[in-house]
C-alpha cells in the first residue's frame, strides 16, 4: 500500500511515486513504457538483500502523477537526478529496461554522470528511428507510418490493446496481469509523447563521451530487437574503463529482465563486480 513517504515532489510541481528496499549501495531502477515498478519483483529482493533498491515509477506510469506535457527524455533525466537528491544517495548504478534504458541514457548525458558508479541499459532504445546499419527496429529509416500503425490501437482503445497483449503474453500469468494493469496505468496522451520522443531522441552518439562503466544487455525480438544496437554501444563508448555487453538467448524477448530473471539478477551482480575490481 501506498504511503505518504513513498512520493516526493519533482521541480515542476509532479509527486512521483518510488520504493526502497534493503540497505546498502544503491540501485535505481527505472521501468518502461507502459511499464510500472512491479516488473521488478523477480529483481527486487535478490538484490536488496546487500543494496539499497530504489524502484521508480516514471511520470505518467504506475502511482506517479499523470499530465499531458512535459513526457519526455530530457525531463524524465531530470526527474532521476532530483529523486537522487531526495534521498542524498552516491555512487549509484543506474538500470533502466527499454525505454527506462534510454531515459538512463539521457541521465548520463544530461546530468553529466551526476552521482552515478555506473549504467545498466537493458534492452534499451537508444534512437529507434535511426537509419545507421546498427539499427534493427522495426521503426528504424523514420518509419512514422509504421509507428502509427502499431500504435493507433493504443492510441483510439488503450483497454483492447492491453487486453490484447495480456493474451499474447509469454509472462506467468501474475506477470502478465501486472504488466495489463501498469500499461492501463499510463494514460494514452502521455504515452504517446513519451514514446515518440525516445524514438527521436539520439542516445547513440552521445555514448561516446560516457567515463563511468556502463553495460548493455540485449537479446533478439520481433519488433523491437536491440541485439545491434547494444553491441554498438559498446564500441562507442570508447573512454568508459568498463563497457561490456550482455546477451539473454534463451527467452527471445523483449521481457528478458522476467523471463530471464535469474540470469539477469546476476549478470547485474557480476556487472558490479567489475566496477569494484577497477577501485
Amino acid at each position: 500500500m501506498a504511503k505518504r513517504e513513498n512520493f516526493f515532489q519533482t521541480s515542476d510541481g509532479l509527486w512521483l511515486y518510488y520504493e526502497v528496499t534493503g540497505e546498502g549501495d544503491p540501485i535505481v531502477l527505472l521501468p518502461g513504457f507502459g511499464e510500472a515498478l512491479t516488473m521488478w519483483r523477480h529483481t527486487v529482493p535478490v538484490l536488496a538483500e546487500n543494496h539499497k533498491v530504489v524502484c521508480l515509477d516514471l511520470r505518467g506510469h504506475g502511482r506517479s502523477m499523470k499530465v499531458a506535457g512535459g513526457n519526455r527524455q530530457a525531463r524524465m533525466a531530470r526527474d532521476v537526478r532530483e529523486l537522487i537528491d531526495h534521498l542524498n544517495l552516491e555512487q549509484v548504478l543506474l538500470i533502466g529496461h527499454s525505454l527506462g534504458g534510454a531515459v538512463a541514457a539521457s541521465y548520463a548525458e544530461l546530468e553529466q554522470e551526476y552521482r552515478l558508479k555506473g549504467m545498466i541499459m537493458a534492452d534499451a532504445s537508444l534512437y529507434a528511428f535511426s537509419d545507421e546499419p546498427w539499427n534493427e527496429h522495426k521503426a528504424r529509416g523514420y518509419n512514422i507510418d509504421g509507428w502509427f500503425k502499431r500504435m493507433m490501437p493504443y492510441i483510439t482503445d488503450p483497454v483492447q490493446y492491453a487486453k490484447t497483449g495480456r493474451e499474447n503474453s509469454p509472462l506467468e500469468p501474475e506477470d502478465a496481469d501486472l504488466l495489463q494493469e501498469s500499461l492501463l496505468q499510463i494514460p494514452p496522451w502521455i504515452g504517446i509523447e513519451y514514446h515518440l520522443d525516445t524514438y527521436f531522441t539520439d542516445n547513440m552518439t552521445p555514448l561516446k563521451n560516457r567515463t563511468i562503466p556502463v553495460a548493455t544487455f540485449v537479446s533478439h525480438s520481433s519488433y523491437h530487437d536491440a541485439w545491434e544496437s547494444g553491441h554498438e554501444a559498446v564500441r562507442r563508448m570508447v573512454h568508459s574503463p568498463l563497457a561490456v555487453c550482455y546477451e539473454f538467448t534463451e527467452s527471445g524477448n523483449h521481457l528478458f529482465p522476467i523471463l530471464e530473471a535469474d540470469k539477469f539478477n546476476r549478470c547485474i551482480l557480476d556487472f558490479e563486480e567489475k566496477i569494484e575490481k577497477l577501485k
